[in-house]
């Protein structure tokens, strides 16, 4: 119940929140069970206290048409004044859609990135199509300088973005790429940084399967990653190893088996203090796909994290398959895909299983090339486990699979039956060369990053602290103490 003092009516105080705060918001509502019958029957004298919620968001609103200019002074004062009022976005949610109205998504983004990231993250709209269509297109017209002086909130919409995009279908995935693209162009710098945005925009190639448009920014090489204090709310290891996670999933659907690899070995190598379901997914992935483009599991490298190296020794069936893989035992390789049916589905690899399975043959008889110069068809069909009821049939079928892939090279006699296999060393040095050129020049470039990067890293002043702290720790610890520079290597910083 309410007390009067000095002819007003007291407001109760909010859990959670100042008294001021308190007494600014409260207002009765009509008709509500306890109060004096004063307030109840006076509510006008109540509205004096607190602002309604159309003045709070005329209030908002004037700032941002106020500041949105292109001096970054106002978008400063505009984005510290939104970032106060976050709260009160929120608790006001359902003003926003009236509220974008009056204002120019291309003159007012940074005003506009503040209220659709409340507006997404409380859900609160009238017409989820309606509001999808209008994100759409702020995407695609947002302001590149203020989206930069206000990079939280528009990751936080292209997030929100995202997910409504898949909750609402594939023609709706279908429809947020080109937004989401334009969205990513204009926060990133350059082609070479990776924003929370690229995680985004895989996760929906992923999910309405347009690996072709997911692989066209996989193909630009990340080599940096936003730091700043600005930028780091969103920017977590979470959102950047599921940025490679994902194109690995894109690259495995491409069937582009090598740089699917790559990718999920930088989710494995990433530094960890506690296994990650991201990894352990990845491990599984990493199994799968290994053994079906190599025949086998090749090692972890030696950077990678022990908790990573330790699960990789116990990942329940992957380790059943490996090793009924490596002995080439076709019909226990069947019976533990079958007896782990379940768990493979839930990790969703049955599609990968599949394909290892099938690529059992396919390796047996790589093998075989690597042995023998010639053999019959019926000696390969009982050498790779082929049916015995047609074994010449199921033979021609493999040999001009893999011939047609490039995977082997192979003459076949009609008349005698027999498979003669031959190195190939002169076609296949005329196509190694533009690859070995390109190579080299990825390995040059990539070398001189590296020394472009030692010499900043040795002239930046927090490595001359540290190689003067080490100097001094020297010279104290007497005749005996280490030189400063002996066995230092900056990367150890």
């Amino acid at each position: 119940s309410s007390s009067r003092a000095g002819g007003q009516p007291q407001t109760p105080p909010t859990p959670g929140r100042p008294a001021a705060f308190a007494r600014r918001r409260w207002r009765w509502p009509s008709g509500a069970a306890g109060g004096s019958a004063h307030c109840r029957r006076a509510p006008s004298r109540v509205w004096a206290l607190r602002p309604p919620v159309d003045d709070a968001m005329d209030i908002v609103i004037h700032q941002i048409t106020a500041l949105s200019t292109k001096n970054d002074s106002d978008l400063k004062k505009l984005k510290d004044f939104l970032r106060n009022e976050q709260e009160t976005l929120k608790t006001n949610a359902s003003g926003i859609e009236q509220a974008l109205q009056s204002l120019d998504p291309v003159q007012n983004t940074l005003g506009v990135s503040f209220l659709l990231a409340a507006q997404l993250s409380t859900s609160t709209y009238s017409d989820a199509r309606q509001t999808f269509a209008y994100v759409s297109a702020f995407l695609r017209t947002a302001d590149e300088q203020q989206v930069k002086k206000g990079s939280v909130p528009f990751m936080s919409v292209c997030k929100s973005y995202a997910q409504m995009a898949i909750d609402l279908g594939q023609q709706m995935m279908l429809r947020s790429l080109i937004p989401l693209r334009c969205a990513l162009e204009t926060l990133r710098p350059n082609t070479e940084t990776w924003t929370p945005v690229h995680t985004e925009f895989l996760r929906v190639c992923l999910k309405c399967k347009a690996y072709h448009l997911g692989a066209a920014i996989l193909d630009s090489t990340v080599y940096d990653m936003p730091v700043t204090s600005g930028n780091c709310a969103h920017v977590t290891p979470q959102s950047f190893l599921c940025y490679f996670y994902y194109g690995a999933l894109l690259r495995i659907g491409m069937k582009e088996f090598s740089q699917a690899v790559q990718l999920l070995l930088v989710v494995l190598t990433w530094p960890a203090s506690c296994l990650s379901a991201i990894q352990a997914d990845a491990y599984k992935k990493y199994v799968l796909v290994s053994l079906k483009l190599h025949g086998e599991v090749k090692a972890l490298p030696v950077y990678t994290s022990h908790i990573i190296q330790k699960f990789a020794q116990n990942a329940g069936y992957m380790v059943e398959l490996t090793q009924a893989f490596k002995q080439g035992d076709a019909a226990t390789l069947q019976r533990i895909a079958d007896e782990k049916v379940a768990a493979i589905k839930i990790d969703d690899n049955a599609g990968l299983v599949k394909q290892v399975l099938a690529s059992l043959q396919r390796h047996k008889l790589l093998t075989l090339t690597k042995t023998y110069l010639t053999l019959s068809m019926a000696e390969i069909a009982k050498q790779v486990g082929l049916p015995e009821a047609s074994p010449n049939a199921e033979v021609e079928a493999l040999l001009f699979d893999m011939i047609s892939g490039g995977e082997i090279n192979a003459r076949i006699d009609q008349t005698t039956g027999n498979v003669s296999f031959e190195e190939g060393l002169h076609d296949l040095d005329i196509a190694m060369v533009p690859k070995m050129q390109d190579r080299l020049q990825q390995i040059l470039g990539l070398a001189q990053r590296v020394a472009n990067f030692e010499r900043e890293v040795v002239s930046s002043e927090a490595y001359i602290r540290k190689t003067t702290a080490l100097e001094g720790g020297a010279v104290a610890g007497g005749a005996g103490a280490a030189p400063a520079g002996g066995g230092y290597d900056f990367m150890d910083m």
